[in-house]
């Protein structure tokens, strides 16, 4: 059987086309995942600074991992329930600021820095009244709408310095 030029063009166009929108589609269905995954992660930080925390660790899947900056690992919603519960205690006034979010697939990385009044016990440290300043990049994997697992980095000497239960380091005299 031979195909006319003209059916061959119009069979081109129709597969090429349909290519196109199944490209176009996967696109649009992964832009519309990454701002679900970005609207979560604010949701949740919004409902903390809100203190609704109940709430917002609904948002963390049951068998949540948290991966912690000293290699500390914390499983479930009430492990980072008492992550957040001691920080709250310590800064009763924390606040959260998000500076970027990236996202790749099931992956998100954001950029976000906490600030607070030292007015409670932190760590064992008593209140010292110092205001903290403490930026954060953490990396979260989201799964049917949940946070599932995340890698915290954050500097904690710097956070320690900063409430007084550590000496900062002394400035060098300048050289002559």
């Amino acid at each position: 059987m031979h195909l006319s030029r003209l059916a061959i063009v119009i069979l081109a166009c129709v597969l090429g086309g349909y290519s196109t929108f199944s490209l176009a589609a996967t696109e649009q269905v992964n832009a519309q995942a990454a701002e679900q995954n970005r609207a979560l992660i604010k949701q949740v930080l919004e409902l903390i600074d809100e203190r609704k925390l109940d709430e917002a660790f609904e948002l963390y899947a049951e068998d949540y991992i948290y991966h912690g900056p000293n290699g500390e690992v914390l499983n479930g919603r009430e492990g980072i329930r008492g992550l957040w519960e001691v920080f709250l205690t310590g800064f009763p006034d924390l606040r959260s600021t998000v500076e970027d979010i990236v996202t790749e697939g099931d992956m998100l990385v954001l950029r976000w820095r906490i600030e607070g009044t030292h007015t409670g016990e932190f760590l064992g440290v008593a209140p010292s009244g110092a205001e903290i300043n403490l930026r954060i990049t953490e990396i979260f994997r989201i799964a049917n709408g949940q946070l599932v697992e995340a890698w915290d980095q954050y500097d904690r000497l710097g956070l320690m310095q900063q409430i007084g239960a550590i000496p900062a380091p002394k400035e060098a005299p300048p050289e002559q």
